[in-house]
């Protein structure tokens, strides 16, 4: 058995040098496969360029843009239908409408840019066949209370089909933090909620062997 972990941004091109990006430097996909490699799971992580540099201890492969991301994620799952996935990435909603293969001009007093929504690759995943749990994740907006997180959340794990959704609100990262699966888990603490998640899947993954 395996898990698939993926961790950082994606970086959707603007043009030949600039690139849309979020802001995740892939640490907590990272903790948790370094966590799981310390209990004997074999881990297989999807990283950005950062996580990559963070992760020199582990079996990483980079990825880049929201496409190229969702390419080698189809691949691993197809190779391993019964291996698992933690789904980390902060993903790009957005990519360019056309491709813009030169540098577009520097000094413009304002620039324009026609940008469409990129696949949704949470929900795609139990469609390439994966038989193992699903982990995905939840950032929600300032405003929301918790309630209206746990809701969010279970939308999210109905739609997926994931096992468990790490869910979270924008700006409260140390508090707050719920792991909604068929009961809500709440966490005062980020690092305690990473531990727990890691306890299911490493539970998980010794059952299955």
């Amino acid at each position: 058995m395996a898990v698939l972990i993926t961790a950082g941004a994606t970086r959707n091109p603007l043009d030949a040098v600039r690139l849309l990006t979020a802001r995740s430097s892939g640490r907590t996909g990272v903790g948790i496969a370094r966590d799981l490699l310390a209990r004997g799971v074999k881990v297989h992580l999807l990283g950005s360029a950062e996580a990559c540099l963070r992760a020199p201890d582990i079996q990483s492969e980079e990825y880049g843009s929201t496409r190229d991301l969702m390419a080698r994620m189809e691949t691993w799952v197809r190779a391993n239908p019964s291996g698992s996935v933690v789904h980390a990435c902060a993903v790009g909603d957005y990519e360019m409408a056309e491709t813009q293969t030169a540098k577009i001009p520097s000094g413009l007093d304002r620039l324009v840019l026609e940008l469409v929504r990129t696949p949704k690759i949470a929900d795609r995943i139990r469609g390439w066949g994966l038989m193992g749990d699903l982990v995905t994740f939840k950032a929600a907006s300032p405003e929301t209370t918790n309630d209206e997180l746990v809701q969010i959340a279970s939308k999210q794990r109905t739609r997926t089909g994931s096992t468990r959704v790490f869910a979270n609100v924008l700006g409260r990262l140390t508090h707050g933090v719920a792991i909604v699966s068929e009961q809500t888990e709440w966490f005062d603490e980020r690092n305690a909620a990473v531990a727990r998640l890691v306890e299911h899947l490493a539970a998980t993954e010794e059952a299955a062997g």
